[in-house]
């Protein structure tokens, strides 16, 4: 079997390719300019191809020396992470994880739960949660300035990141006890299509910003004019806004619960086949992930809430959404 070649060469080789030329390379890895000359030569040697092309204003990697560059590079992560799981095994699992969720999951589902005991299980990993949309989840999560996030929107993810199941939730429009929508709408209050919803005034939430991404969305898939009223930053600004007869919001179901049954509101169930979401947890694969985001997604996984008929939450709240049966 050939052996691979050796660390300090791959590393001479890749600081010459991210600099473009040998001798800043030399500079960078603390050797002569001579010997890293000769490291990158021997190993073009042994692997009988040529990985540099060389010219008067620097090098610039072959097609072979880009093949070899992407292999070394993964090797080096995967060092680091070794180097990194044998200091957390060692200590006792110490680490920092960024998670990064919604609004509507955060508040609408059992993540504080969740988190709370995997701070029980694992006393030495710090867990930073980020509040944020979805969409500025996954840039964040392709940047690197979050490990984990779970996201509330069914579009393809960027390359490099994977996702899998966690819950689901119903959109609810939210209507004052006495309102025409109230009943549940059709004769036997099954819900409310796109159609009925969108005649009433609607009073969008910046907060939850990516439900009325897909209302408008919808609405303009079927020809339909969305109906603004008002326009406020946060859930609880629009439950108010409804509760004083303004108009209409759209919430997940989940956090219906949250708001006080004095307000006299009623959830009425959207009878769309885009108003069930399916929440998804999602980061980069756990293989390559640090081991304290691993454990965490491990954790959450495990952990994941799967939902099905009506949300436990209306029973804890004594409520029961109109139009949402059983196998809502």
């Amino acid at each position: 079997m050939t052996l691979p070649p050796d660390w300090r060469s791959l590393q001479i080789l890749l600081a010459a390719i991210d600099c473009g030329s040998v001798t800043r390379a030399a500079g960078r890895c603390g050797i002569a300019v001579s010997a890293a000359a000769k490291r990158i030569q021997e190993l073009e040697a042994e692997l009988g191809v040529r990985l540099l092309d060389r010219a008067a204003r620097g090098v610039t990697p072959t097609p072979e020396g880009e093949v070899l560059a992407r292999h070394a590079r993964a090797m080096f992560a995967f060092g680091d992470r070794l180097a990194d799981d044998l200091r957390a095994v060692a200590g006792g699992g110490l680490g920092r994880v960024r998670l990064a969720a919604t609004m509507s999951v955060v508040a609408g589902h059992p993540l504080p739960q969740a988190l709370a005991a995997f701070a029980h299980a694992r006393p030495g990993i710090e867990v930073e949660l980020i509040e944020s949309t979805s969409l500025t989840i996954l840039s964040e999560l392709v940047e690197g300035r979050a490990d984990l996030g779970i996201i509330t929107i069914g579009t393809a993810l960027p390359e490099g990141l994977t996702g899998q199941p966690w819950g689901r939730d119903r959109l609810l429009a939210v209507v004052p006890d006495g309102h025409p929508l109230a009943g549940g709408g059709g004769p036997g209050g099954e819900g409310i299509g796109l159609g009925e919803l969108l005649r009433e005034p609607l009073i969008e939430i910046i907060e939850g910003g990516a439900i009325t991404l897909l209302l408008n969305d919808m609405a303009e898939r079927a020809g339909l004019n969305p109906r603004a009223a008002f326009r406020v930053a946060t859930v609880d600004s629009a439950i108010r806004m409804v509760a004083a007869g303004q108009g209409v919001a759209v919430i997940p179901d989940g956090m219906f619960d949250i708001f006080s049954p004095a307000l006299g509101l009623v959830g009425v169930a959207i009878a769309e086949p885009w108003a069930h979401r399916r929440l998804r947890l999602v980061g980069r694969p756990p293989a390559v992930l640090p081991p304290a985001a691993r454990l965490l997604h491990d954790h959450l996984a495990d952990l994941a809430p799967r939902r099905s008929g009506t949300s436990p939450i209306w029973h804890l709240a004594g409520l029961t959404p109109r139009g949402l049966g059983e196998t809502g």
